[in-house]
């Protein structure tokens, strides 16, 4: 039954509605005073409308967060994330076949025989932070750090990983924040991830002071990357790869939602966006690596599938436009998100190789 207050509200609403229609239609044509309200209005009218509205427009209000804050968990809680991605998540047939041969199931297979230690450090800025460390037979002074995307964790790095220490370095492959064995809940989407690089690259410098150092990423590891060169890094950081890298997180966002979900990115990603601010402190605007890369001095080779539609391949052109660091790129044609590698990977390596040559 309708509350009998927003009736009257709805009925005096209704009046004065028609009274503008008349007074808009009639005041052309019309002297002072000859035409006599159809209803009296008063102060009181106008802010018992106000009150109606802002009524209803913080009820909506409301549960367009509350519906934010859902997908935000679905999203980025990564104790729920399994079952939401199950629900989006269908691979072609081609994209999974490559998850089944040989590359990446040699790469799995080595990664378990060779299992590095799991070390645990901890900094003021990261808290306790989990990374695998594959150190070289041979001595080296040669490093590479490889981070994961989203949905992943460090035995996602496994060709990465392989195929650098097959080439003499060590490695070291991180848990990005809430993925793999990190102890935080919340995927941040490299923001916060960035921290933990950087935390790493301390490391090595702490435990070996003649190091260099490269850094590969793919996904959401390559938007860590790139954030990564923004920041001014040590000297013996000589080379960054990035693989499949957002160029805005925001933007990425858009995407996601417009072409996967169906659902409407306005005003839901705004709502989103603020939930994150307020329980992680990310802030999906300023989460930007295409800014990061226009800071940057570290050169860095861009590589992207040109089937990927999960990251848009046309993000890798407009960050390889916007770096400021010595660059290159390299397109696998028909690479899937995050699959380059298994599609084509004497083009991936062929390319970061040379890449890296003069820079280590």
């Amino acid at each position: 039954m309708k509350n009998p207050r927003n009736a009257a509200l709805d009925n005096r609403i209704k009046e004065m509605v028609q009274y503008a229609k008349r007074r808009a239609y009639c005041r052309p044509h019309i002297k002072k005073g000859t035409i006599r309200a159809a209803a009296s209005v008063s102060v009181a009218d106008y802010m018992a409308l106000a009150k109606h509205l802002i009524r209803t427009g913080v009820g909506l209000g409301a549960a367009v967060l509350g519906i934010g804050a859902l997908v935000y968990e679905c999203a980025l809680n990564t104790k729920l994330n399994a079952f939401f991605v199950s629900k989006f998540d269908h691979p072609d047939p081609e994209q999974e076949a490559l998850y089944n041969g040989d590359t990446y199931t040699d790469g799995r297979a080595w990664f378990n025989e060779h299992m590095g230690e799991d070390r645990m450090i901890s900094t003021e800025k990261t808290g306790r932070i989990h990374a695998y460390i594959f150190m070289n037979e041979k001595p080296t002074h040669r490093w590479a750090i490889c981070c994961h995307g989203y949905n992943s964790s460090p035995q996602g790095t496994t060709c990465f990983t392989q195929h650098f220490f097959n080439m003499g370095f060590n490695v070291i492959t991180p848990s990005m924040r809430g993925w793999g064995n990190d102890e935080t809940r919340y995927c941040t989407m490299a923001w916060h991830d960035k921290d933990v690089l950087l935390a790493w690259i301390d490391f090595v410098n702490a435990t070996d002071p003649e190091a260099e150092i490269i850094l590969h990423g793919y996904s959401m590891g390559a938007a860590t990357v790139m954030l990564a060169t923004g920041e001014k890094l040590p000297e013996n950081v000589k080379a960054a790869v990035a693989d499949c890298g957002f160029s805005n997180c925001y933007e990425q966002f858009r995407h996601v939602l417009k072409s996967y979900t169906g659902l409407p990115p306005f005003p839901l990603l705004d709502a989103m966006n603020l939930v994150s601010m307020v329980r992680a402190g990310h802030d999906f605007r300023k989460n930007s690596p295409i800014d990061a890369v226009r800071r940057s001095v570290t050169p860095t080779v861009f590589l992207h599938g040109t089937a990927d539609d999960f990251v848009p391949f046309y993000m890798m052109d407009e960050l390889y436009e916007a770096c400021a660091a010595p660059k290159a790129k390299q397109s696998i044609e028909g690479g899937f998100h995050a699959t380059s590698v298994l599609k084509d990977p004497e083009t991936y390596w062929k390319a970061v190789d040379a890449f890296l040559a003069d820079k280590i």
